[in-house]
């Protein structure tokens, strides 16, 4: 019975166990995959394709499998048709929580958008992917910001573009990329071009030149916008052709030369040759070239063909010329990405002001608590001063006691003002002393609870000479004891008055009875002007 209970159990086990297997299998296989992601791309998504993304139930598993395939097939030059797969990673991180993998997801998603040129999609995504990087050296990071910089670019919206062009170049010099500062340096350059700056554009081409780690391909690049500064700046067309071979000579598809063409036909413009420039004009919209570029080529031909007697082009080159040129306005459309640019400058300036206002309040929190803490150790240290103080006061009263044993009659007196003495000044170093000496320029009637706590702590500092004084004279109230203690302690009429719950009449009488009472040493003792000083 015992052993098909144990099989039934186990049975009931083995689909736990196999998929706990499984689970741990395939983050094993996703954390392999990821590793060398960076160094082998085209390995990381052979693996990645050989993985049945059904079989991923756990929506964890899914969402890092989404990421890691999004980012090889990138980093591979594949454009995605669609966004749907990085999507369920964005889902699943959120923009929340900073984390690495869900500023990579939104970055990834980015990329996606940037590969479709659709720059209002690619600046939200990647303005939501900068305040989740955990480290803001993270390479990625430093690449978000050049991507931004760019889409800026695209409408024109220079100042943004520059900014984060430069946060992506001062990133980058801190993490050693020379590569990505020489790209930041040659789109800040176009930045400055676009603007006719050129004197500045033409620093920051000679910097992408100069950096050993700019690419062939950047430095070919730099020779056509330099060949552009020398025609339009300085209108030197055997300068700007100098540039133009440089650059044609690093490019082997001829389809590619359509801005080329185009600038070979600036140059003939320039030097008054019409029949040339119409040809690299003609010969530009042949070639693959940017919307800009061909926009401009129509312009020029529409110029061009009625000087060369080709005057019924004109209404093609002009309705062409027309249609581009809307089409550039749309492409340079800035309100989009305009308002999510405010939008998020908004968002930081709030999430700056709330890190600002949490580092105010955790710092007047623990100044706070500093402040109490020391306040609490000089109370406790002025305390265990005091009760020191009374301590070694109370040693003198007993010493003194021990020496009266043996006085004789006529060294009585100097021993009682003594200890008189020492009795004041054991009062002075209890709490009930601030009540009565605290505010003597502004005396306030005690409450009940104060004015029972001084009594006690009179009485408590007292006894010793109140219990001589009875001795003496035995007749003596505990009420007159009390105001011969008050009255050695030199408080005011109106504060011995207020502790004794007697009228300013009443406490004159009292005196008066106790000097007949008492003895006169006792009574000068306690009442003569001279008596032993109680504030020390």
């Amino acid at each position: 019975m015992r052993s098909a209970l144990h099989r039934i159990l186990f049975l009931l086990l083995l689909p736990a166990l196999f998929s706990c297997a499984g689970t741990d299998s395939r983050d094993h296989t996703l954390s392999e995959i990821a590793q060398i992601l960076e160094s082998n791309p085209g390995e990381a998504l052979s693996r990645l394709k050989g993985i049945d993304s059904s079989s991923l139930k756990e929506e964890r598993d899914l969402a890092y499998y989404a990421l890691l395939r999004t980012q090889a097939e990138y980093k591979c030059y594949i454009t995605p048709q669609t966004d749907s797969l990085i999507r369920i990673a964005t889902a699943y991180y959120g923009e929340k929580k900073k984390s690495l993998q869900a500023a990579m997801s939104w970055y990834s998603l980015g990329c996606v958008y940037s590969e479709w040129q659709d720059d209002a999609r690619a600046v939200d995504t990647y303005l939501k992917a900068k305040p989740l990087f955990p480290d803001t050296l993270n390479r990625y990071y430093i690449l978000c910001n050049q991507n931004l910089g760019i889409h800026y670019l695209n409408r024109r919206m220079y100042a943004p573009s520059l900014q984060a062009l430069a946060d992506c170049r001062a990133g980058a010099l801190q993490i050693n990329d020379s590569a990505t500062v020489s790209f930041a340096d040659y789109h800040s350059a176009l930045n400055y071009l676009y603007q006719s700056e050129y004197a500045e554009a033409e620093k920051l081409l000679k910097k992408v030149l100069d950096n050993p780690r700019s690419s062939a391909l950047a430095c070919n690049t730099v020779y056509l916008q330099l060949a552009k500064i020398e025609l339009y700046k300085n209108k030197d067309c055997t300068k700007a052709l100098y540039y133009l071979r440089l650059n044609e000579a690093g490019k082997r598809d001829t389809t590619a030369l359509g801005a080329n063409y185009s600038l070979r036909g600036d140059i003939c413009y320039e030097l008054q040759q019409p029949d040339s420039a119409y040809y690299w004009y003609r010969r530009s919209l042949t070639c693959q070239s940017e919307l800009f570029t061909d926009c401009w080529n129509y312009h020029q031909l529409a110029e061009l063909a009625p000087r060369l007697g080709l005057a019924d082009s004109v209404p093609v080159y002009v309705n062409r010329y027309t249609l581009l040129a809307d089409f550039v306005r749309a492409v340079e459309r800035q309100s989009e990405l305009s308002t999510l640019y405010s939008h998020h400058q908004i968002k930081e300036s709030r999430n700056a002001l709330h890190r600002k206002t949490t580092r105010i309040l955790l710092s007047a929190v623990g100044a706070t608590l500093l402040a109490a803490l020391l306040l609490g150790l000089v109370l406790l240290l002025r305390d265990r001063k005091r009760k020191v103080r009374y301590m070694k006061l109370q040693e003198e009263l007993q010493q003194s006691r021990r020496e009266s044993l043996n006085l004789p009659d006529k060294d009585v007196s100097e021993l009682r003002r003594r200890k008189l003495d020492i009795c004041c000044r054991m009062f002075r170093n209890t709490p009930s002393a601030r009540l009565l000496f605290g505010h003597s320029a502004n005396y306030t009637p005690l409450t009940a609870a104060e004015r029972s706590a001084v009594m006690k702590d009179i009485n408590d500092s007292f006894i010793d000479i109140m219990l001589d004084v009875k001795n003496e004279v035995p007749q003596v109230s505990e009420q007159e004891l009390m105001l011969c203690a008050f009255t050695a302690l030199r408080c005011p009429s109106g504060v011995i008055a207020d502790c004794l719950i007697l009228s300013p009449t009443t406490l004159r009488t009292r005196k008066f009875r106790l000097k007949e009472k008492l003895p006169q040493e006792l009574f000068e003792l306690f009442f003569e002007e001279n008596t032993p000083d109680t504030n020390s």
